[in-house]
């Protein structure tokens, strides 16, 4: 029992010295984060969305009503949980999805967990030489059970249309 309140002491002043260590301590270390841009940095605003992308935004909002959540611009990385073999470096293939983002996303609402991805693109021939980003991101939401849809920017859509390229009838 002697020994207990110097061991109880002595654990306190542990204690509240890593504390104040931790909060005092990494306020002055040089390596801090500045929050001011370098000199002749600047930032715009720019839009999210092109003006076709709008259009089909509001109706894809029609389209899947209390259904989904829809999203925009999603980054490919926070869609999909990224599980590798033991000693496989994700350097790689993160480097590849990680500017890679999903147009629109369907979201469940209930389970939070992505459904469709629709992606507004261009048709590419199929002899493009850049074809290794889409297919990894094709076969990375396939291997997730995430649907792919394809639109083009160059069709005009309407609800009914998108209803049925999303495969969101009601079954009868």
């Amino acid at each position: 029992m002697e020994l207990l309140y110097p061991i109880l002491g002595i654990g306190a002043l542990v204690f509240l010295g890593s504390l104040a260590w931790e909060s005092f301590g990494r306020r002055r270390s040089p390596g801090a984060l500045t929050t001011e841009a370098p000199a002749g940095m600047s930032f715009k605003v720019k839009p999210l969305l092109t003006d076709q992308e709008v259009q089909l935004y509001n109706l894809l909002r029609l389209a899947v009503e209390d259904r989904y959540l829809l999203f925009t611009q999603i980054p490919l990385w926070s869609l999909l949980d990224l599980r590798l073999p033991s000693g496989t470096p994700p350097a790689e293939t993160l480097r590849e999805l990680a500017l890679k983002r999903a147009t629109f996303v369907l979201v469940h609402p209930g389970s939070r967990l992505v459904e469709k991805v629709v992606q507004v693109e261009r048709p590419v021939p199929d002899d493009a030489p850049d074809g290794s980003h889409d297919s990894l991101f094709e076969s990375a939401l396939r291997a997730a059970g995430v649907q792919l849809v394809r639109l083009s920017p160059l069709h005009a859509y309407t609800v009914p249309g998108l209803v049925t390229v999303l495969d969101l009838a009601d079954p009868e």
